[in-house]
């Protein structure tokens, strides 16, 4: 059976890459600090606060000639809980 996935907040819209780069860093401060972030677009927020397991998904693809994309994904389960890193002591 496969899972459904429901597509709660969405948005593609251009933007300089010095916008995109202050972006990136206002959503790293916040997880950082505060361990979430919101979106806002018109009268719609959507709160983003990875817990549990979490993972880092980087994506760089080339389309055609000259399309290239880079995504950044941030998944988490918070069914699986939360798991320490390995370290040596």
């Amino acid at each position: 059976m496969r899972k459904r996935e429901e597509v709660i907040f969405s948005s593609e819209e251009p933007r300089s890459v010095q916008e995109i780069g202050d972006f990136l860093v206002t959503v790293g401060q916040k997880l950082k600090e505060q361990g979430f972030f919101s979106l806002h677009q018109g009268d719609r927020q959507v709160e983003v606060k990875p817990e549990g397991h979490t993972k880092l998904e980087l994506k760089y693809e080339i389309e055609g000639e000259t399309k290239h994309g880079f995504e950044i994904e941030i998944e988490w389960d918070t069914a699986k809980g939360t798991r320490g890193k390995v370290d040596i002591r």
